[in-house]
């Protein structure tokens, strides 16, 4: 069977697992979408979309999958079925797993599986609650999520493997069991301990303006939130993922410089976050002064209990599943989601704002304690690599402008 070209993959806006693509040695399109292993054995139905011309495709597979739902609604509803992660893979694999050790019998080996159990309950789990487990996107980008926050907890490389290893066990048996179609990514600890890779300023601008654009197309707010969700992250030191979304509107204020009162800084409050009860950060003055007034505006009736982004929504890990998902889709799309091998899923954003202010002179103790971490945490992993800090080092010790230039004579 020829394989698919992935250079020619590209997915549908707003429709879930609707893709396009060729294949090798053919030269029309296909496009394909997951219909549910209880329709199909494979889960995806794939058809020929009988054109070379990408837009054209583009439309074709649209059409095909509208009209392929509607001819087949009583299928779909009769397989249709909640995706529990916990009750599908999760508990399943425990139960197998406390019994192998427990079988096994030997001194200190024979808790093994519950103490792997309690590791998934008090904090793996936080990360793949109410994902669809039947996408890989969303899967891989749980796990870089996990290994994040594990880090800046500051787990060793021994503890952040195990972690790994039980969702890598865990995976590989319902894989094996048919309950999914596919294993997920484990970055080996070498990938784990690189200095994630960043997004340039331009790039972001460019997933911004073409979530305006999916907005205008489609008239859901929903683009222009995510994009509130975005610039957010990069205006201030917050970890992507659920904190930014639990910010309530009690949490912020404006502070006034009597130097420059003109100009107010936001201030934003977090509670229980990774190092301490409180923490307080500020935001970029061009987020303050030109994109909050619009997330304020965008709905009228606000209290302060009241979610400062996405404030109808209850659910925050949907929400972020959501957010996620169509950040790695458009990402993709622009072919802006890898860059030196390395994929760049939300918690790129955090990379690209210290890389900012470090760049911009801003200290590493000060950057360090705005962005709720510690120096070799930056130097280890958020700071690009070597060369890139002794480039800017080396700036910042010779300055063209600096006039105590040591003049060498030549020979």
């Amino acid at each position: 069977m020829p394989k698919i070209r992935k250079d020619t993959i590209k997915t549908i806006p707003k429709i879930h697992s609707l893709k396009i693509y060729k294949k090798e040695n053919r030269n029309n399109y296909y496009c394909s979408f997951y219909v549910g292993t209880n329709i199909l054995k494979s889960g995806n139905k794939e058809l020929s979309l009988r054109t070379v011309n990408v837009n054209d495709a583009l439309k074709k597979a649209r059409n095909t999958f509208i009209n392929w739902t509607k001819n087949n609604q009583d299928k779909i509803a009769n397989s249709q079925k909640k995706l529990d992660i916990e009750k599908d893979i999760a508990t399943p694999f425990f139960k197998v797993r406390i019994r192998k050790y427990q079988m096994k019998g030997k001194s200190g080996t024979s808790n093994q599986g519950v103490r792997e159990k309690l590791r998934w309950n008090n904090y793996i789990i936080k990360f793949f609650k109410d994902i669809d487990y039947h996408n890989p996107e969303l899967i891989n980008d749980a796990i870089h999520n996990l290994v994040n926050d594990l880090r800046e907890d500051k787990k060793t490389d021994n503890t952040i493997s195990k972690y790994l290893n039980i969702l890598s066990l865990m995976f590989k048996r319902a894989h094996n069991l048919g309950t999914t179609k596919f294993i997920p990514e484990f970055p080996s600890m070498n990938i784990v301990n690189q200095a994630r890779t960043s997004y340039f300023n331009e790039e972001l601008n460019l997933i911004n303006r073409q979530l305006e654009k999916e907005y205008e197309k489609t008239k859901d707010k929903e683009y222009l939130e995510i994009k509130d969700y975005i610039n957010l992250i990069r205006s201030a030191g917050f970890r992507p993922g659920i904190q930014p979304l639990m910010i309530k509107n009690f949490q912020y204020k404006f502070l006034i410089d009597k130097q420059n009162p003109t100009e107010p800084i936001l201030q934003f409050t977090l509670f229980n976050t990774k190092t301490s009860p409180k923490h307080k950060l500020t935001c970029h003055p061009y987020f303050t002064k030109n994109i909050f007034p619009e997330i304020q505006n965008r709905i009228e009736k606000r209290s302060s209990e009241d979610y400062l982004l996405f404030p109808n929504e209850k659910n925050r890990q949907k929400i972020y599943n959501r957010i996620s998902k169509v950040f790695v889709r458009i990402s993709k799309q622009l072919d802006l989601y890898y860059r030196n091998g390395q994929s760049r899923p939300l918690y790129s954003i955090r990379h690209t704002f210290i890389s900012n202010r470090y760049n911009s002179g801003t200290s590493l103790e000060l950057l360090a304690k705005t962005s709720n971490t510690s120096e070799k945490m930056l130097r280890k992993h958020y700071l690009d690599n070597e060369e890139t800090m002794a480039i800017e080092e080396h700036k910042r010790m010779f300055q063209t402008k600096d006039k105590s230039v040591i003049k060498f004579k030549k020979k």
